[in-house]
């Protein structure tokens, strides 16, 4: 076999007043401003070979802990209570076969995602199960670990696979972190005769992992529509995943953005016409949402960008409101339990086109309502909102259907 390496990509993203992870939005909101989001990612650095085609190794789950392990530590206690018992705490929980060899030249799978507290990570392992993976050969021969010819591995049925890590890791809450994890396929399988098809493998896994810290070059955003166009968010000329076609009242999926290298677009409709006017301000390590909102102008888009920094009080949510009506006075909210009497306003004197303070509120549902400022009759009204403990939301409120119609709003949780 030609020298090759299987990469498993794992990207930690950590933030304290965010919520996920990885390249797409998955809804996890962030318990504490001491915690942070683990993303799991694989991917496969090239496997020039003639004779292999495929690589599947049955992943059951990540764990990582704080303490430094070794090999022996590794593949030790494995069942759930054990590993509880022994510091363990399991990230990720794929459970299925994958094909190491798919995830080259710099793609990656995106495994799964977890919340961690601040702290520093010395142990990382792979735990596999064995009697669920493989390898195939080009002839179509699948060697396992009881096939004749086979793959010998070293111990039972699942394997705890230690992880180098180049240092340790070091979760700062309100960070994000890239733990890239090395699978070195050709390596970790040697071969026990002359030949594979006659002889077999050897299971000897060599695993290793750098760490960079993305808080110093990215940040994650996201894009409200608050206009009744489809918008598109786009990096570089390409449509950020998950930021497709927003119509009104829905917000894209969070991604990780490289600072340095903003170039970043909104395009109305399906023409993709560029806006103008969009100009965001955005700091690595700091979420953002930039909001879209109608313009004075028929037809003309105005944006807001808004940092997500509040860290609510422990147990409560955070809430924030940004008026994009266009009205001419500003507006006071309420944040009640379902058909309360209005009395005094959670958000106070929001003026159009800016957003107020973040204020920390109960978590749980209620009805949320608009007012003008000093008035207690609700001039938008919004039931079974959803606010949750420990993450922040912004409530977008936009003009009516008609100037007669009542305001309409909508929650943007932050990334």
């Amino acid at each position: 076999m030609s020298p090759t390496h299987s990469t498993l990509r794992c990207l930690l993203a950590l933030g304290a007043t965010t919520a996920l992870l990885g390249c797409s939005d998955s809804g996890t909101g962030l318990t504490s401003k001491n915690s942070g989001i683990l993303v799991v990612r694989l991917t496969d650095a090239p496997f020039p070979t003639s004779e292999v085609r495929s690589v599947d190794i049955h992943l059951v789950r990540v764990d990582a802990r704080v303490g430094p392990v070794d090999d022996d530590e590794a593949n030790q206690a494995l069942s759930d209570q054990s590993s509880a018992a022994s510091g363990w705490k399991t990230i990720v929980r794929p459970d299925t076969v994958i094909d190491l060899l798919g995830f080259q030249h710099g793609n990656s799978l995106l495994l799964g995602q977890a919340v961690l507290p601040a702290g520093t990570y010395a142990g990382f392992r792979l735990l596999i199960d064995q009697s669920k993976s493989s390898v195939t050969l080009k002839s179509g021969m699948t060697l396992t670990g009881g096939s004749t010819p086979g793959i010998k591995f070293p111990s039972a049925e699942q394997s705890g696979i230690k992880i180098q890590l180049t240092q340790p890791l070091v979760i700062t809450a309100g960070t994000e972190t890239e733990l890239v994890v090395d699978f070195d396929v050709a390596n970790s399988f040697v071969l026990r005769g002359n030949t594979i098809d006659k002889n077999g493998l050897l299971f000897k896994p060599v695993v290793r992992a750098g760490v960079t810290n993305l808080a110093l070059t990215h940040a994650r955003v996201r894009l409200a529509n608050a206009t009744d166009s489809s918008l598109s968010l786009l990096q570089n000329g390409t449509e950020l995943p998950g930021s497709s076609n927003l119509a009104f009242g829905t917000s894209s999926a969070c991604n990780n953005l490289l600072v340095s290298s903003q170039s970043l677009t909104i395009t109305r409709g399906s023409a993709n016409t560029v806006l103008p006017g969009f100009t965001p301000n955005v700091t690595s390590g700091h979420p953002a949402t930039f909001v879209a909102y109608p313009g004075a102008i028929v037809g003309a888009v105005l944006f807001s960008s808004l940092a997500n920094d509040y860290v609510p009080t422990s147990g409560q949510a955070g809430f924030r409101v940004f008026n994009g009506t266009g009205l001419t006075s500003p507006l006071d909210v309420f944040v009640t339990p379902s058909a309360a009497a209005l009395g005094t306003a959670t958000v106070s004197n929001v003026a159009v086109g800016a957003s107020s303070e973040f204020v920390s509120v109960p978590p749980g549902s209620f009805e949320i309502r608009a007012a003008g400022t000093g008035t207690t009759t609700a001039i938008m009204d919004l039931s079974d909102q959803l606010l949750e403990a420990g993450r922040n939301t912004t409530l977008v409120i936009a003009p009516g259907l008609t100037t007669t119609a009542p305001l309409r709003g909508f929650l943007v949780p932050s990334c």
